[in-house]
């Protein structure tokens, strides 16, 4: 296990000791500090069917965060708003926020501008879903010298494992439909590292059978990937490693 992988479990054990959301806070600032990261915002929208609350936490600069309430950027942050119709990440840095600057009917010039001044200007969106239609997004700023396409992967896995035990402290972790036998089978195997075809063959089922599988697996615990739905499974006990 590399490091950067095993320091990340040791702060999932973290988690799964905290009973509200500053806790949380505390130990996702401490993790991605491992990481060479210092600025991070995590955004929680409860499903609809609830009277929660919204639920932010981040830290960054004095400054901007003096400029993110001055101008209500809460409410109109473009990468939040990203996150909340899309499912995959994307990465921004300041080519990108020049672009949006030179696109003069965007709304969100000012934004971008404020963004690019103030030093916020490279990083990666992280939508997520979670139970019964909630959402939520972890955005981390990265230091240029960051090889942010090489951490994606273990910012993924994070960003579940944060919003699943926001979740938990809010009492919402129970998934909203049960997992089949099969499925807990295919997601035992999956989640210790084993290919579809090898899978396919301990469970005496076809490869498209074990497709199958994994989709609804990735449908029920309201992921879009691998790495996202083990990291939901771990987090709801559903399988150990």
């Amino acid at each position: 296990m590399t490091q950067t992988t095993s320091n990340l479990y040791s702060h999932v054990a973290q988690l799964n000791q905290c009973v509200n959301i500053d806790q949380i806070k505390q130990v996702c600032q401490q993790y991605l500090r491992t990481t060479g990261v210092e600025f991070f915002k995590y955004n929680w929208q409860p499903p609809a069917m609830t009277r929660l609350d919204n639920i932010a936490f981040w830290t960054c600069s004095e400054q901007w965060m003096s400029c993110y309430q001055q101008q209500n950027y809460a409410q109109k942050d473009p990468k939040t708003r990203y996150a909340d119709n899309h499912h995959l990440p994307i990465f921004w840095d300041a080519n990108l926020i020049k672009q949006q600057l030179a696109k003069e009917q965007t709304d969100d010039i000012d934004f971008w501008q404020d963004s690019l001044d103030l030093g916020v200007a490279h990083g990666v969106t992280i939508p997520i879903r979670g139970v019964a239609g909630s959402k939520g997004s972890l955005c981390v700023a990265l230091d240029i010298q960051i090889d942010g396409e090489l951490l994606l992967p273990h910012y993924e896995v994070w960003a579940m494992y944060v919003h699943s035990h926001v979740e938990r402290v809010c009492g919402l972790e129970q998934l909203s439909e049960p997992l089949s036998k099969r499925e807990l089978e295919v997601l035992k195997w999956t989640a210790v590292g084993e290919s579809c075809a090898q899978t396919a063959q301990r469970l005496f089922i076809s490869n498209n059978t074990v497709l199958f599988h994994l989709r609804n697996l990735r449908k029920k615990l309201g992921v879009v990937n691998k790495h996202q739905m083990i990291a939901r499974a771990l987090s709801l006990n559903l399988v150990e490693l």
